[in-house]
């Protein structure tokens, strides 16, 4: 988070597409704010998560459209190419679950964690990754 700071980054944004009007759009998250939610959620609840993402993770209700007003309908764009996804972004708006197994396998590897298992352990072991490099002395330890 400091490093990010430093560097006057405060917003998070990425792209998301409507899938009743299936036109594109950017969605903005403030970081300090999301982060802050999303992290308390998680250190309040790891323990009874019991290394397994909530069903609130696993389907994420997904915002509103800003062009034709549906709700739970906008959905993050995620590249095909895995190094490029906008980690942070799905973070913030709790919409890893919107990956892919393979995609959240790959994000684990690359930060040193254990990807064999069912989506909801590897998608709990993604947040409490991204939480740990967001916030490396914070309460996220498993």
């Amino acid at each position: 988070m400091s490093y990010l700071i430093s560097r006057q980054i405060f917003t998070i944004s990425g792209q998301v597409q409507c899938k009743k009007c299936e036109r594109q759009d950017t969605l903005h998250f403030d970081l300090r704010q999301r982060f802050f939610k999303v992290a308390t959620y998680v250190a309040e609840n790891k323990i009874n998560m019991c290394q397994r993402a909530p069903r609130s993770w696993m389907n994420p209700t997904l915002p509103r459209c800003r062009l034709c007003e549906e709700d739970n309908s906008v959905k993050p764009v995620i590249s095909n190419k895995k190094r490029s996804i906008n980690w942070l972004f799905l973070f913030l708006g709790e919409m890893l679950g919107c990956c892919t197994l393979d995609q959240l396998k790959y994000f684990c590897k690359h930060t040193n964690n254990h990807r064999t298992g069912a989506k909801d352990r590897v998608l709990f072991l993604t947040y409490i990754g991204i939480c740990k490099q967001v916030d490396p002395s914070g309460p996220f330890e498993i």
